[in-house]
């Protein structure tokens, strides 16, 4: 299918680029014309917050949208000399006068030490908040400005005018994997071919994000996840595909021939490994939370959209860039190529002593992963970036002027408003509680009471609050809940503790099932799923040890350690997932067509490394690029996802697949192609394994006769020493001496 589908594309190649470019630029045009906006509300159903919250709803007009200012008065001063409470009014009444904007409050609230006074900014009905709104409110507060006063805006004009740009991340991850294809192929053409791809990927994946955006509440990070996934994927399967293309080049056949054969081969493989990074981010909605469902979803989009174009668009610019694709460094078009290339070498010294390199990999990965014990954690907020960002501005400004813990205020709705007195005093008594708002009556019948922790929203002791607050104060006060950002976050935390054993063995579960489909084999998915594990512990353990102990925080622009918000191991373990699966479906594809075609497991894991070892490193190295120019963002949470990612693409593309992967599956054996026949009946034939680079001047006609048995082939019998086919009479490379005979039986042994 993926055959045809390629010879139709690369056929009618000039249709399929106008098609996939008037796709990109409608995308664009309705993103322009669809107003949306992102937004970090979390709703944790059948929470307490989620009740309080509710019950709150009903007292705020639908669609009513509002933000606040904060205007702090010049060192020295206080709000109410004559000068600025005439610059206050002045502003106040500008404010009022801005287009889309309500009625603002004729009176302020003045800070309790006088030196700074705020006032609510609502908008009116059906008026989208934007960043031109949110200017021309900040214009208006010109009499401050020019009265000596500092401004700032928060609410949701402020994270309109504060929201992540991660244009600048793109453009060096983009110029970094042109530099990597460059150097990786010596061709322009070559090089191009995937950046083209992962461009028209992005721009319109992420245009269609702000189509999304009108219908669905996405995070604010969402789109920048996406974008740090999706340029790294559109990069790596493309290049996958190049690098098979050209050695079929090289091989002599045609290009017509080359391009349906790389789709057959490369595509599917790209095919399953996609499907499994769309299944691992889709996970998320097992949390049944839309905030991170939406993390996944929004990511998951990007990188189907990669694997539509590695199968469609790809097709037909390999065809368009015909031979001249085969300039440049030349491919490896023989076996014996293979065998010669630096890392033929390098296979033959991975699969010569195993278990050593087992080990020693082994020891490393738990060095990097220890840390991983200690992970806490907790609860971001603004104050933890540290910028001139009008989010970051108003909440230092109001944590001056009214205390830290008027940055997360606990709400306490009570359904019995006789109860409103007792519970407003038990309140003010509680040890962390810095002040209690009088009473507030609900359209429900409840009543609501405002409660200010002593503690700002990042600190544990504010969770503490909220948990004695639910369990000791407000039981004997009847039906009562406690709403609020920080009560709703610590609910999110809760629940994503609940779930995140049902989330890995789902993801793990449906990730083996794919691979079994894929190779036929029940030990391959297992150990799959165990080396992609590994990868993910070692990014946890980096991510601790840099943010929450804060060794090297600095470089990466932070004063110091910052909490690691609860959702956050979670995502980065379903998206970890699934990449790190990429590179073991590439190097098992590899590994299994010379395993066909040779029957000798040794040498076929020696081959498939050889084959594939250059472009892992090189797709590994851009999405390295890719992920670590992502901790430029001013934003905790995304250099978290930056360095946890390029973290574990370090450890996975070096240790993982060069060094452990290889060096188990000779461990191993034939019980790496072990199924059971009657599991080998039932299963469909969805990939063919055979090999599809003929040797040069077979022109691509034919294929080889003699095939390994690579459904069912016989495990060693238990008990004595098993007999492999063609085990330990690999050749070696030119230069190598042979293997020694002895420890190749011992091997078999082990295995």
């Amino acid at each position: 299918m993926l055959s045809a589908l390629a010879g139709w594309c690369g056929r009618h190649r000039k249709l399929v680029v106008l098609l996939w470019v008037l796709l990109a630029v409608g995308l664009l045009a309705g993103a322009r014309l669809v107003d949306g906006t992102t937004a970090d509300d979390v709703v944790v159903p059948g929470s307490d917050s989620e009740a309080a919250n509710a019950l709150l709803s009903a007292d705020k007009p639908f669609g009513q949208q509002s933000s606040q200012l904060v205007l702090t008065a010049p060192a020295g001063t206080r709000v109410d000399s004559p000068g600025l409470r005439a610059a206050i009014r002045d502003t106040v009444v500008a404010v009022s006068a801005v287009p889309g904007v309500g009625t603002v409050p004729a009176r302020v609230e003045p800070s309790p030490n006088r030196t700074a006074v705020r006032f609510t900014v609502p908008l009116d009905p059906g008026v989208t908040a934007g960043k031109a709104l949110g200017q021309q409110v900040l214009d208006a507060t010109g009499p401050a400005r020019a009265a000596g006063m500092d401004v700032a805006l928060g609410g949701t004009l402020g994270r309109e005018l504060s929201a992540l740009n991660s244009r600048p991340s793109e453009i060096i991850g983009i110029v970094a994997a042109l530099v990597v294809l460059l150097l990786a192929f010596g061709s322009a053409v070559a090089a191009l071919l995937p950046i083209v791809s992962a461009v028209v990927v992005v721009v319109g994946g992420l245009a269609g994000l702000d189509m999304l955006k009108s219908a669905v509440s996405i995070p604010d990070v969402a789109p920048t996840l996406a974008a740090m996934i999706g340029l790294g994927v559109g990069v790596d399967y493309t290049l996958f595909l190049v690098n098979r293309q050209r050695r079929l080049l090289a091989a002599g056949v045609p290009v017509p021939d080359a391009v349906a054969r790389t789709a057959r081969s490369a595509g599917a493989a790209v095919l399953f490994a996609g499907a499994t990074v769309v299944v691992a981010i889709s996970g998320l909605m097992l949390t049944g939370i839309d905030f991170v469902s939406w993390l996944g979803w929004s990511s998951a989009l990007l990188v189907a959209g990669a694997v539509l174009s590695a199968v469609t668009l790809a097709p037909a610019v390999l065809a368009m860039a015909g031979t001249r694709l085969s300039r440049g460094r030349p491919a490896a078009a023989t076996d014996d190529d293979l065998d010669r290339g630096a890392w033929g070498r390098f296979g033959w010294w991975a699969t010569r002593r195993p278990v050593a390199v087992a080990v020693a990999s082994a020891v490393v990965l738990l060095g990097l992963g220890a840390p991983a014990l200690a992970l806490r954690l907790g609860q971001s907020d603004a104050g933890d970036r540290g910028t001139d960002q009008q989010t970051v501005l108003h909440y230092n400004a109001t944590a001056a002027g009214w205390g830290p813990g008027e940055n997360g205020p606990l709400t306490v709705v009570l359904t019995d408003p006789a109860q409103a007195g007792p519970a407003a005093a038990a309140l003010g008594a509680t040890a962390g509680v810095a002040s209690v708002a009088p009473p507030r009556r609900l359209p429900a019948g409840a009543v609501s009471l405002r409660v200010v922790p002593d503690t700002p929203p990042s600190d544990p002791a504010t969770g503490d609050l909220v948990e004695r607050l639910r369990t000791e104060v407000l039981p004997r006060f009847g039906t009562a809940h406690v709403g609020g950002g920080t009560a709703t976050r610590l609910d999110l935390a809760n629940r994503i503790t609940e779930r995140l054993s049902w989330l890995i063995l789902v993801v793990v579960g449906v990730a083996c099932v794919l691979l079994l489909l894929a190779f036929r084999s029940v030990l391959l998915p297992v150990k799959a799923a165990l080396m992609n594990i590994v990868s993910v512990s070692a990014a946890y353990g980096v991510v601790t040890a840099v943010f929450q102990w804060g060794w090297g925080a600095g470089l990466l622009g932070l004063d110091g350690s910052v909490p690691i918000d609860s959702y956050v191991p979670m995502v980065l373990f379903a998206v970890l997932f699934g990449l790190s699966m990429d590179y073991e479906v590439f190097l098992l594809s590899a590994v299994q067509e010379h395993w066909a075609r040779t029957g000798d497991n040794r040498l076929a894991v020696r081959r498939g490394l050889a084959e594939t070892g250059g472009v892992i490193t090189s797709a590994a190295l851009i999405m390295v690029c890719v992920f670590a120019s992502f901790v430029l963002v001013d934003n905790p949470t995304v250099k978290i996802f930056g360095l946890g990612l390029a973290t574990a693409i370090v450890v996975d593309a070096t240790i993982v697949r060069c060094l452990l992967v290889p060096a188990t599956m000779v461990l191993l054996g034939r019980w790496n192609w072990w199924l059971p026949r009657w599991l080998d009946r039932s299963l469909p034939h969805l990939l063919d394994h055979r090999d599809p680079v003929p040797e040069p001047g077979n022109g691509g006609q034919g294929e080889p006769d003699q095939r390994a048995d690579v459904t069912s082939p016989r495990p060693p019998t238990s008990g004595g020493t098993a007999s492999h086919a063609g085990e330990g009479r690999s050749p070696e490379p030119a230069g190598q001496p042979a293997s020694d005979a002895g420890e190749q039986v011992g091997v078999d042994r082990l295995a």
